[in-house]
């Protein structure tokens, strides 16, 4: 006799299911593999410390140090000799750093300098105690740094300051630094200055013609 039939079908038992895991919900092998390597490939990515970097903030820059009183008493000592009392301190410590390296004997030098200075004192006074004092070339070394911004000569010249060198500044309202923009970085994005035409000129009377000698007088007739 035959075995009563069930109504629900038997297991599939193949060679091809065998070993395999049937999911359900419409989701396979080959969706979790491919969903592991796109987490893998993320962890890797927001890991990755070029990019770490980037996305930290960039911490806010430290102030600069103030001033040295070595670098005020030079600032104050330039302005004296050179007459340029806005002469700017960053400027004047930049120039006073690279004196210090460009001339060995600079900082003992300077403070004699420093007391060669007089209240109401004029840039050629100044220049004259300078000179008694035998310190004539440093001096001048001194006013050609800030007129030129540059130190030194030839290879071991250091250029300190370019757009602010006082040589610029009698013509700065009609001449541009060398190889500055006009108007600033990105001038010519505005529109340009109005053109300025000057009001027209009446022209001159004519002058009247030239004679020479005593006109003839006309004959009585």
């Amino acid at each position: 006799m035959k075995p009563p039939s069930s109504s629900s079908p038997a297991p599939d038992q193949s060679p091809a299911t065998v070993g395999k895991v049937k999911l359900t919900g419409g989701i396979s092998r080959r969706h979790i593999l491919i969903g592991l390597a796109a987490l893998v490939a993320e962890a890797g990515f927001w890991s990755n410390p070029l990019f770490s970097n980037a996305q930290t903030p960039a911490a806010p820059a430290a102030a600069p140090p103030p001033p040295s009183p070595e670098a005020l008493a030079f600032l104050n000592f330039s302005k004296r000799i050179t007459g340029h009392a806005d002469l700017k301190t960053d400027t004047g410590v930049r120039i006073e750093a690279a004196m210090r390296k460009t001339y060995p004997d600079f900082a003992a030098q300077s403070s004699r300098l420093g007391a060669l200075l007089q209240d109401g004192q004029e840039p050629k006074a100044l220049l004259a105690a300078a000179t008694d004092a035998g310190l004539r070339d440093l001096t001048l070394a001194i006013v050609a740094a800030w007129y030129t911004g540059t130190i030194g000569k030839g290879k071991q010249a250091v250029v300190v300051s370019y757009a602010e060198a006082l040589m610029y500044q009698p013509v700065s309202d009609g001449q541009t630094v060398p190889t500055y923009c006009n108007y600033g970085p990105l001038w010519w994005t505005k529109a340009p200055p109005a053109i300025r035409v000057s009001a027209p000129v009446a022209p001159a009377p004519a002058p009247a013609p030239a004679t020479t000698g005593t006109p003839e007088p006309k004959a009585k007739t």
